[in-house]
């Protein structure tokens, strides 16, 4: 994964999340990110990769700004949802 990758996900991310509080339609988003996604290669992390496949876009976002996902036991199973809160 190049970091230019890295850094559209992220982009990408954060403006769907801010469209998201914005009550804003977020599909033109979801499709950016699809489109990413297909164009990893096998150098992007797996965990990554894993969070892009099953859109759990703010465990996506929270390794790429730390390197890291802490899993929070007080987390609800519905955080895996493209419109979870941050």
């Amino acid at each position: 994964m190049t970091s230019d990758q890295a850094m559209d996900i992220r982009s990408t991310l954060v403006a769907m999340f801010e469209a998201i509080d914005k009550n804003e339609n977020i599909a033109e988003h979801l499709i950016k990110l699809d489109d990413i996604q297909r164009g990893l290669d096998r150098s992007a992390p797996a965990q990554l990769r894993h969070f892009l496949e099953r859109r759990s876009y703010v465990k996506a976002l929270e390794y790429l700004e730390t390197g890291m996902v802490i899993d929070d036991p007080n987390r609800p199973d519905c955080d895996d949802h493209p419109y979870a809160s941050r």
